[in-house]
């Protein structure tokens, strides 16, 4: 009997083992499309793919972290304003569902405030002043949650560099916020070579800006 229980007990693991060595292969795969994308209709795909990864381990929320990305990231390079809602409700889909399965995560946050400017570029006039106190809401949220992302510090800098002086924006203002994420994005390491680890060289090439 516990030569029968010791197998299946063996199985089951090596079973587990080798789910686990598949996911990461697909997300690496994924990754490195996603990296390599350059149009919408790249992006688009990732998403997909990110999205069929996620159906397959309903428990990980990187997966639909980066579906969500990836349509995120569409939605700022097609100009059509008739189509950024359509791409960002598809986004927000995704990112609730990461939310449902890791609730205290600062990246998701992060995220979120990623999001809120494409919608606010689709009315300024009239979205700024709903967006962006839940912009600034998420990112405190984020921040709580881990004040080491980097993320956080310069998705707030990029939003106080492109807004109006009038409205307390402008470059002096996002000076210190630039410099904070590049603080953090210099000690920063992610917890595996899955999780986020984007924005340093955007920081930096913002920085030169000021």
């Amino acid at each position: 009997m516990k030569t029968l229980l010791t197998l299946i007990f063996s199985l089951v693991v090596l079973t587990a083992a080798a789910q686990g060595k598949n996911y990461e292969a697909a997300m690496t795969a994924a990754l490195e499309k996603m990296k390599s994308s350059e149009t919408v209709a790249n992006f688009q795909e990732a998403a997909n793919t990110f999205e069929r990864i996620s159906m397959t381990k309903t428990k990980e929320w990187l997966p639909l972290y980066y579906a969500s990305y990836s349509m995120i990231v569409v939605s700022y390079f097609d100009q059509d304003i008739n189509k950024k809602d359509a791409y960002l409700d598809k986004a927000q889909q995704f990112l609730d569902k990461a939310l449902k399965i890791a609730p205290v995560e600062s990246e998701l946050y992060s995220l979120q405030a990623f999001l809120y400017p494409s919608r606010i570029t689709v009315d300024p006039m009239t979205r700024g002043m709903e967006y962006m106190p839940k912009m600034n809401a998420v990112l405190d949220k984020a921040i709580a949650l881990n004040p080491e992302n980097p993320r956080s510090y310069y998705l707030r800098a990029i939003t106080l560099f492109n807004m109006p002086e009038q409205f307390g924006g402008g470059a002096e203002v996002a000076r210190p916020h630039f410099e904070t994420a590049k603080e953090k994005f210099d000690k920063f390491e992610p917890k595996s070579p899955l999780h986020p680890n984007w924005g340093k060289e955007i920081n930096e090439m913002e920085m030169q800006k000021l």
